[in-house]
């Protein structure tokens, strides 16, 4: 709503209020970009320290990282672009500026959706691997990720048809395509992260030489986990708030959602690449084995009760160290 101070020499109070919103949305999307910008970088420094060469998943994840960045990067500088053009004393003559906002803003779409996509990738990854045994699991996030990549194309086609072609499609029809999808896999991958928490903690837990009250290292990361992806769930359930137009026909939170949705992902990443996370034998109920030369592996953490063989968390602790990249990667 327009107020009094919305009103200055030779601007009226609808252009004072549109700068108003500009200058929120550039900043919001500035910060947000800085912050991805620093967890990419830092991320991407410690996989390469890590060593790329006959490491696939490194390779991969990398990859993924820089990917996300680069589509942020170009999102954030035709997001720049797209303002300046509002403006026509800022734009250059020879400019359309009507075609090249069009051209700018189906831009940012491709670029959103595959920022999305990738980002829902690597949270499916990191629910798989911890449910590395389950079938079903694998199968419903399979078909989450498929429904994600399936939504998300078919929604940067309308949008390119409606731009460029005049198409009409429902805003009903646009917004479950562009938000519920992403939304379901999110949701899920964190519900099944918060299981492992809640199974962990009345199963394995209590076998360890540990102070009750005291949170281990496993706990700590899926705790993590669970609160970065139900705070990321909120962001999109914000964001669908938003595209109703409940926050105002200029206000949406579009224009800086791609930088959060790379930032969820690389933090994982940056977990992953720190060996900093945990696959489901850490989290399976306590077993003995059965032979006289017990030993841990990087793929087998045994959890021995106190009274079998004394072992505290400190054992867990050189035990979970060995967890390394290569245990995570595709057989």
């Amino acid at each position: 709503m327009l107020t009094v101070r919305d009103e200055g020499p030779g601007l009226d109070g609808q252009d004072i209020y549109a700068l108003k919103i500009m200058f929120l949305e550039l900043a919001s999307a500035a910060i947000t970009y800085g912050i991805f910008l620093c967890v990419a970088i830092m991320s991407s420094y410690t996989l390469i320290r890590k060593g790329l060469r006959g490491a696939l998943a490194r390779q991969a994840l990398l990859g993924i990282t820089l990917t996300m960045l680069l589509a942020g990067t170009a999102h954030l500088g035709m997001y720049m672009a797209y303002q300046i053009l509002q403006f026509p004393t800022l734009a250059a003559e020879y400019v359309d500026p009507v075609m090249t906002l069009k051209r700018l803003d189906i831009g940012q779409t491709w670029l959103r959706r595959i920022t999305y996509f990738l980002s829902d990738v690597i949270v499916v990854w990191r629910a798989w691997v911890i449910w590395h045994d389950n079938l079903i699991v694998h199968s419903i996030l399979a078909v989450c990720l498929i429904g994600t990549g399936a939504t998300s194309l078919t929604l940067a086609v309308f949008n390119t048809k409606s731009e460029f072609q005049g198409t009409h499609y429902d805003r009903d029809t646009k917004n479950f395509l562009g938000t519920f999808g992403l939304l379901v896999t999110n949701f899920l991958a964190t519900a099944l992260i918060s299981y492992k928490l809640w199974y962990y903690r009345r199963n394995v837990k209590k076998y360890l030489n540990h102070p009750r009250n005291a949170s281990t290292k496993i706990e700590n990361v899926l705790i993590l986990l669970m609160e970065t992806g139900g705070l990321y769930c909120a962001f999109w359930i914000l964001l669908m708030i938003g595209d109703y137009g409940y926050y105002g026909p200029d206000f949406e939170l579009e224009w800086f959602q791609p930088n959060i949705s790379g930032i969820y992902p690389t933090i994982i990443i940056f977990m992953v690449s720190r060996k900093m996370m945990l696959s489901e034998e850490m989290l399976s109920t306590p077993s003995l084995p059965t032979t006289s030369h017990t030993h841990m592996t990087d793929r087998t953490i045994w959890f021995a009760t106190p009274s079998a063989t004394g072992r505290s968390e400190g054992a867990l602790q050189t035990s979970e160290d060995s967890v390394g990249m290569d245990s995570f990667s595709p057989k």
